[in-house]
């Protein structure tokens, strides 16, 4: 199409001259009359024919070129401008290579730090064990914790799992005043040996409760070393497994509570529900004594498993110094791609300098911003006109298309002739 548009531009006669009306001889507006207005004076003469707008704005562009090649003072003006536009690019291009010199300095000061780092590394692969006393001990009074936790564990949960799923509340459990003890029913003595007697799946029941909770303890663990923010996802959903867990165990032990009395009493009592376990306080103490403690132990575990990995100083040196050579490697490749952005953005300087270079060069220069804009206050006006007539939206639109695919041929053909 560009081609086409050339060899027509500088045609006497185009494919469509039968369609056209007379063109005028001048394109160019008259004494104190704006582009604008020529541009609705010109659609009236044409009747808004889309076949005239290319070649006027072909027309209008080729007039304000040779009025600015005869005016003097804007050819000592553009000259000046794209001197000064010069000057400000070398200014720029002056930047960027001691951006691009300082991002090398420090890409080789972070190398030589590298290099250090890993010398420092190797020589620690041949040092001794060395006991490191802060991890000794926090090992020891983690260790110290976690026994009599775990104990308690196992008594805790074996006696709740018993009370709440196979122990009988009845008379008998109430005490020689007639009143019922809340360790009675979680701490219950002969939970074992109840449950031996029941049968041996009811023994192993209660006694595999505590695991549950001892694996949610090492789950939360494992979840909190992992990299990443799943974890801050993962985290909350065990603990709220693990209380709902301890409230439904508390529920079924006040419930039995409740019916028990429930069956002593002569007055009318509503059937046990959430809203009365949490008026309970027996009901909280049970979820505290069991979900408070399951937070110690898996925070004391974190502890404990931990410190045996910091056990061996010389193994905590290594992972501190493998850490340090990531960060040092990633800013490394940071600094890399500045060099290389900052060499291309360069070359792109370059390449604007020396297109200014080559107007200079020229004894005619041109403004194409100022008949960019003149051609396009030509076609406000054109569009005005076509509103008064009150054409339809698609007329608009392909005047809109003619006027934008002129524009960018004009613009083709002053880089091909510049």
């Amino acid at each position: 199409m560009p081609n086409n548009f050339i060899k027509n531009l500088f045609s006497s006669v185009s494919d469509t001259a039968s369609d056209l009306p007379q063109l005028p001889d001048k394109y160019e507006p008259q004494e104190r009359e704006t582009y604008s207005q020529f541009g609705f004076r010109q659609a009236g003469l044409s009747a808004g024919n889309k076949y005239s707008l290319s070649p006027f704005l072909q027309g209008i562009y080729l007039s304000i070129k040779k009025k600015q090649e005869a005016d003097t003072e804007l050819q000592d003006k553009l000259r000046l401008r794209l001197l000064q536009e010069k000057s400000n690019l070398e200014a720029e291009q002056a930047q960027k290579e001691n951006d691009r010199q300082a991002s090398l300095d420090r890409q080789a000061a972070l190398q030589q730090q590298i290099r250090e780092k890993k010398e420092e590394l190797a020589g620690l692969k041949d040092a001794s064990y060395h006991k490191n006393q802060k991890a000794w001990t926090t090992l020891i009074i983690s260790l110290v914790v976690l026994i009599p936790f775990t104990l308690y564990f196992f008594v805790f949960y074996s006696s709740v799992a018993y009370s709440a799923f196979f122990k009988v509340f009845d008379l008998d459990a109430l005490g020689e005043e007639g009143t019922f003890k809340l360790s009675e029913a979680i701490f219950d003595a002969q939970a074992l040996s109840a449950a031996w007697n029941d049968g041996v799946t009811e023994l192993l029941f209660i006694l595999l409760m505590p695991v549950i909770f001892l694996a949610f303890g090492f789950i939360l663990n494992r979840w909190e070393m992992e990299p990443g923010k799943m974890k801050y996802i993962k985290i909350p959903c065990i603990l709220l497994v693990a209380f709902l867990f301890d409230t439904l165990l508390s529920y079924a032990i006040c419930e039995k509570i409740y019916n028990m009395w429930k069956e002593m009493t002569i007055s009318d009592m509503p059937p046990y529900d959430f809203s009365i376990a949490s008026q309970d306080p027996r009901f909280w103490v049970i979820i505290c004594l069991g979900f408070v403690a399951y937070l110690i132990w898996g925070v004391t575990f974190g502890y404990f498993v931990k410190s045996i990995d910091e056990l061996d100083l010389n193994k905590v040196m290594k992972g501190k110094i493998q850490d340090e050579i990531k960060t040092l490697e990633q800013q490394h490749k940071e600094e890399a791609g500045k060099i290389t952005a900052l060499a291309n953005q360069m070359e792109e300087v370059k390449a604007k300098i020396r297109n200014i270079e080559s107007q200079l060069s020229n004894t005619i220069r041109h403004d194409l911003g100022a008949i960019k804009l003149e051609l396009h206050n030509f076609f406000v006006g054109w569009q005005k006109y076509l509103g008064s007539l009150m054409v339809s939206e698609d007329v608009k639109q392909e005047a809109q298309k003619i006027f934008q695919d002129t524009l960018n041929d004009l613009e083709l053909l002053y880089d091909k002739t510049t």
